[in-house]
């Protein structure tokens, strides 16, 4: 029994067909996705912003901490509150001494001991409308600190927290 199977015309044309259709999508879609690749130097896009020069951009982002230089040798009463390691996990202390106390003349600094990123801000939260308005010390990566005259604190008792972790609260009495 001899099975033999016969072509026609016909199925060689469809054949050419889908590869010539085939090569055409390859083509078009290498076209259209270089175009779409980003380019080295060339950014268009509805989202980006231009950033306005150096010289105004120091000046927006700088924070209390980096404006303020404090010589601290000219205080002789020092009073130092940390954020001690581990707390950025809720439930574990949060600064230390908690109270805390100074007198006027003092200099309270605030030092970071975590590995995680902290901040001192005063106020009762990120709710409190008077956040911020009396000191900021911006992001404390691990082992900066921020150090702030306890006179411009005011007399009385002073609510701060963290902005990165606001259930970090701390209270300092200045007297």
């Amino acid at each position: 029994m001899d099975v033999t199977m016969e072509y026609d015309k016909t199925d060689k044309r469809f054949f050419l067909a889908i590869m010539v259709i085939a090569g055409i999508t390859g083509v078009v879609a290498y076209f259209l996705f270089s175009a779409a690749s980003p380019h080295v130097g060339l950014q268009n896009s509805i989202y980006r912003l231009e950033l306005p020069p150096e010289s105004e951009a120091g000046a927006a982002t700088e924070t209390p901490a980096e404006t303020e230089a404090i010589d601290e040798s000219q205080f002789a009463n020092k009073v130092s509150i940390s954020m001690p390691v581990g707390a950025s996990v809720q439930g574990n202390p949060d600064y230390g001494p908690d109270p805390a106390t100074a007198t006027s003349d003092a200099l309270v600094t605030w030092v970071n001991e975590d590995t995680a990123p902290h901040s001192a801000t005063s106020g009762t939260g990120p709710a409190d409308p008077e956040s911020g308005k009396l000191f900021d010390s911006g992001l404390l990566i691990s082992n900066n600190k921020f150090s702030i005259p306890a006179e411009k604190l005011g007399q009385g008792e002073v609510s701060y927290y963290c902005t990165v972790h606001p259930y970090m609260v701390g209270k300092i009495t200045v007297s």
